[in-house]
């Protein structure tokens, strides 16, 4: 019986677990990591088959999510159509998007269509669209093969996520659903069950880690982000992929951060990286997966049964609970840090008689802790009015794909992309120049400066995509 290896592949090493086929699912083995550097994706699968060789593991069938080393994703919307007609459309598009990318191997699953209320029209189908050179794709299987392996399916990160929402995400709730990645965090929203909106925070990089509070507010402005573009769509959960170390303090911040219950998405304890593998697992099962490389190159006919995992004494979700209000903002680790070191100082000592010199130093460390909270609760607040007056300034026509924001100096330095629709290329050129014009009366910036602009005509209707960027200031910069 050949085993069945899950890997997820990122420029910090492998992460993956090991599964054996059942009649009844899969029964997960055991889970493997090589933390290290790599510096292209073929170096990642030769790790993973020296990996599998020092374990004893030969003849495997390998699932790959693969992230970094030019693959790409994207969340495209496009008028009805059929697969044949939409396909070279798709791939014109990723090409436009992409053009660094040689010979592209693109794939994409159709995404059920966005919940709208009574009355409101229906919203384009929207598509997530995965792709990577065909030489990164073939050198990946090539180093499996000649490990003595097999490559069953090779996916992006981005669909593996996707899966794992599938499966483990309520349908009824708009969810933020947070991985806390080896090489940096991954941030989902789903609405009406589907992953709609996509944040990956820029990490340094010598430093793949992302410190809680940064996240809880990178999370709560991508909430933000999802009520301005999905009818009010409102995120009432969080579930978080984190070690079991980080959780306690992932989930504090988030839930500090967004006021919403937070659960934890735990399989058998598998580790954040293990569970990308999962759900790279969870694609290559689907009857619509999308596969990037591999012997899955086309759909199957009819849905597999669902997964069952045997042998596992429990899959469960860690019990929801409501997160105590923290007072200020947690947006910077340094306050956050301060403010834990002097309760934790407090905590130790206060069984003993101490001198008051000892009690002030104490409540002064608290004093300035908490202060530098109130400063950067502060300067948060001045950067969600700036990004509300942006969303405010955004007219019908125009549908923003993608918002990063990332902390320059005295200032926050933004990138927006996004999509125009009109009659005509005209049409659409005008309503993009009534936007990009209507901008600095809302954002308080004079660095506004166009990157590009991509026509797709399709169906009667024009697609214009844009990338912006600008710079939003700190009032303590003024």
């Amino acid at each position: 019986m050949s085993r069945l290896i899950g890997a997820y592949v990122c420029p910090r090493g492998v992460f993956g677990i090991e599964c054996r086929h059942h009649s009844s699912g899969l029964e997960v083995l055991g889970a493997f990591q090589t933390p290290v550097k790599i510096s292209s994706a073929a170096e990642g699968a030769s790790l993973l088959a020296n990996s599998l060789a020092q374990a004893g593991i030969r003849n495997a069938e390998i699932v790959v999510a693969l992230r970094g080393f030019d693959v790409v994703h994207h969340l495209l919307a496009f008028p009805s159509a059929a697969d044949d007609i939409l396909k070279p459309n798709i791939e014109r598009e990723i090409r436009h998007l992409e053009p660094q990318i040689v010979d592209p191997v693109v794939a994409w699953l159709r995404l059920p269509p966005e919940p709208v209320a009574a009355g409101e029209p229906a919203t384009p189908p929207q598509f997530l669209v995965a792709a990577i050179p065909r030489g990164v794709a073939d050198a990946i299987a090539g180093a499996i093969s000649s490990a003595g392996h097999s490559l069953l399916h090779l996916t992006a990160l981005s669909v593996a996520c996707h899966r794992l929402a599938e499966e483990f995400v309520s349908p009824t709730e708009a969810t933020a659903l947070v991985a806390q990645l080896p090489d940096g965090p991954y941030l989902g929203f789903t609405v009406g069950g589907v992953v709609r909106f996509v944040v990956e925070p820029n990490v340094k990089p010598d430093d793949a880690s992302s410190e809680a509070a940064a996240l809880g507010e990178e999370v709560e402005l991508g909430a933000m982000f999802v009520r301005q573009q999905f009818h009010g769509a409102q995120i009432t959960r969080a579930t978080v992929v984190v070690s079991d170390d980080a959780y306690p303090e992932v989930e504090s911040a988030i839930g500090a951060w967004l006021g919403v219950p937070v659960n934890r998405l735990a399989v058998r304890n598998l580790s954040a990286g293990a569970l990308a593998a999962f759900g790279a697992i969870l694609d290559s099962r689907s009857a619509q997966c999308v596969s990037l490389g591999g012997r899955i190159t086309r759909r199957v006919e009819r849905e597999l049964p669902v997964l069952q995992i045997a042998a596992i004494a429990t899959l469960a979700l860690a019990a929801m609970v409501l997160i105590w209000a923290v007072a200020g903002a947690l947006s910077a680790g340094t306050a956050a840090r301060a403010l834990r070191i002097a309760r934790q100082q407090i905590d130790r000592e206060s069984h003993d008689i101490t001198p008051l010199r000892e009690i002030a130093g104490r409540r002064k460390l608290i004093a300035d802790a908490v202060a530098m909270m109130q400063e950067v609760a502060s300067e948060r607040q001045e950067l969600q009015r700036g990004l509300a007056a942006i969303f405010s300034a955004v007219p019908a026509s125009v549908q923003l794909d993608s918002v990063s924001i990332e902390r320059v100096g005295n200032g926050w330095s933004a990138w927006m992309a996004g999509t125009v629709r009109g009659q005509t290329s005209d049409d659409a050129d005008r309503r993009l120049n009534d936007f990009y014009r209507a901008l600095p009366r809302a954002v308080p910036s004079d660095s506004l400066t166009p990157q590009q602009f991509v026509h797709a005509d399709s169906a009667g209707v024009s697609l214009l995509h844009f990338q912006l960027t600008f710079e939003l200031p700190s009032r303590k910069a003024n």
